[in-house]
């Protein structure tokens, strides 16, 4: 598709004197290039085109394909305003039939926009509304008043006199028409000692658990490898009792319940100290393991943030809905 210039601009009575032939032929080349481009889904470097070619010769085509440009890229705002400056321009009777198909396509493209825009209104919670300054990305906007913003990313700040300021980010998607209450109600001053001591106690107790966590591991580990050793050799010196019994120092070559030979009192008394030593051994590593537990409980164990004071409101757009969620963050 290729953009015709017409020898005569638009709006002669607004424009004192003529394009010349070279700014014609400029026009028409940047106007050519911006059609590739926007076929190529090149939407930004589009508009600069027929910015560039407008700028040279004015044409209401020019101006149909910049909004149209600025549709794509998401900045409906400014695309609403394009068409509508091209509805507002009277043409001559005698004006060439691409302006007159340009202003016409232009209606029917701003019709189809206008409901697209999306609308916020803020209202205001906890203060008095004329003392509050709302901006909306940095411009300033009155409280229980809809504005109209493009889709996407948006930050909303209330600043009261004296106070630290409330900032609440929030997206905007097409048809969305969204209320949000921003609670600018200052914390009471006896909320503030009770909210920061349990930080400061939890840091001390996170203190202890760590100490007392890494003693008690480390103790744990020590004691049972002490007590494993110990009742690994007196297993060793049973075993070699057994063997004396085995070999005839016992009259039966085995132990009577009454463990009257003194083999056997001593390979009963070596057995009973064995699994003493393997019970400590076992209980050493119930404790070391416990004290591990606690080092990691106290490392994962962090102090939770201040609680944020929201509030949940719901949206309702053409096509979609949802809930904000607004307040101190």
């Amino acid at each position: 598709m290729l953009l015709a210039i017409p020898a005569t601009a638009a709006g002669q009575q607004s424009q004192p004197s003529q394009p010349t032939a070279e700014a014609k032929l400029a026009a028409r080349a940047l106007a050519n290039k911006g059609v590739e481009l926007f076929d190529a889904g090149r939407y930004e470097d589009a508009l600069t085109a027929f910015r560039g070619a407008e700028a040279l010769v004015h044409a209401p085509p020019l101006l149909v394909m910049a909004a149209r440009s600025c549709e794509r890229l998401g900045r409906l705002i400014e695309a609403r305003s394009i068409y509508q400056r091209v509805l507002d321009e009277p043409l001559a009777a005698t004006a060439s039939r691409a302006f007159q198909e340009a202003q016409a396509e232009a209606k029917t493209e701003l019709a189809a926009l206008a409901p697209r825009i999306p609308t916020l209104e803020v209202a205001l919670a906890g203060t008095a509304r004329g003392t509050v300054q709302l901006t909306l990305d940095g411009e300033l906007i009155a409280p229980a008043t809809p504005v109209q913003r493009d889709p996407g990313e948006h930050t909303l700040v209330g600043v009261e006199p004296g106070r630290p300021p409330v900032t609440t980010k929030f997206r905007l998607d097409e048809r969305m028409k969204r209320y949000i209450v921003l609670d600018l109600t200052p914390p009471s001053p006896e909320a503030t000692p009770t909210r920061s001591a349990p930080v400061a106690s939890q840091g001390n107790r996170q203190k202890i658990l760590f100490i007392g966590g890494g003693a008690a591991a480390g103790t744990g580990v020590i004691a049972g490898t002490v007590f494993t050793i110990l009742a690994l050799g007196k297993g060793g010196d049973a075993e070699n009792l057994r063997d004396r019994v085995r070999s005839g120092e016992a009259p039966e070559r085995y132990c009577p319940s009454n463990k009257s030979p003194p083999v056997c009192v001593e390979l009963g008394d070596t057995v009973d100290l064995q699994y003493t030593f393997i019970n400590a051994a076992l209980y050493s590593f119930i404790v070391g393991a416990a004290g591990v537990g606690t080092v990691i409980y106290a490392l994962v164990d962090r102090p939770a943030p201040p609680t944020s004071r929201m509030q949940v409101v719901p949206h309702v757009g053409w096509g979609s809905a949802g809930l904000s969620l607004t307040g101190r963050f």
